[in-house]
């Protein structure tokens, strides 16, 4: 598996188990410790983040499910965000209120307005370019979809792969939820060779990402390379967050 650049700075660091006890573990533990150790843990809180889906559902050419489940262990593990949800969960919250409204809650519920936290970021994965071993339209599919949001550039990266060689290109790209800055974008790779799919993916895939569950990610080759792929531009996202306003809603000009 490619090892990923954890040195970030003064924002974030790297849990290590002690050498005294690494001699006394199975290989199989230490994969999954190895693994663990490539999500980047920071050193504060940057702020709450929502996980925004692209337009574009590219996942669906793979039989994958959305990579907002990949994002979600991210950022909860690291700890560099607090997560607020924006989907299904949401969607619950305003029925629960819905019902306080109505007055068919018992008293003392304590829900209502004003209580949902807002997110100070939303943070958006996308594809460049992928491939798996369909030896056919995996590519195509992708790319057909995608290639109006990146122009030329896709085109370009496309043409330098092989079709059987399996590899990802992603993107991550966090904006200001207030002042709709783009904070950041930052590309990730990563190919066949970094995954050691005939041991099922190791403990990383394993112990890490098996409470995903669903999603196709952990128990499919093109699903491995595709995470190690977000996990390296997740990794370099957070090292360029460091100039991040502790507090992004007093940073922000004031509401009207």
């Amino acid at each position: 598996m490619k090892t990923f650049a954890c040195a970030l700075a003064a924002l974030a660091i790297v849990a290590s188990a002690p050498a005294a006890f690494a001699e006394d573990r199975s290989s199989a533990r230490k994969a999954q410790d190895n693994g663990t150790r490539q999500i980047p843990v920071c050193r504060k809180n940057l702020g709450t983040v929502a996980i925004i889906e692209p337009d574009n559902q590219w996942w669906r050419e793979f039989n994958l499910g959305s990579p907002e489940a990949i994002l979600r262990v991210f950022v909860q593990q690291s700890r560099c965000f607090t997560l607020v949800n924006r989907g299904r969960s949401l969607q619950n919250s305003a029925m629960e209120r819905a019902l306080a409204e109505q007055g068919e809650l018992q008293g003392g519920s304590n829900i209502g307005k004003g209580q949902i936290k807002a997110a100070d970021y939303f943070l958006q994965p996308d594809i460049v370019s992928t491939n798996n071993n369909s030896g056919g339209g995996g590519i195509g599919g992708v790319l057909g979809g995608v290639g109006g949001l990146f122009g030329h550039g896709v085109g370009a990266i496309a043409g330098g792969l092989n079709i059987k060689k399996g590899e990802a290109n992603v993107t991550l790209s966090i904006v200001n939820s207030r002042t709709t800055v783009e904070e950041a974008l930052t590309e990730g790779y990563a190919r066949k060779s970094d995954v050691s799919f005939g041991a099922g993916g190791g403990g990383f895939f394993g112990g890490t990402f098996g409470g995903v569950g669903g999603g196709g990610y952990q128990n499919t080759q093109i699903g491995q390379i595709i995470v190690l792929a977000y996990l390296d531009a997740y990794t370099k996202l957070v090292s360029q967050l460091g100039g991040l306003p502790e507090n992004a809603s007093a940073a922000a000009p004031p509401a009207k």
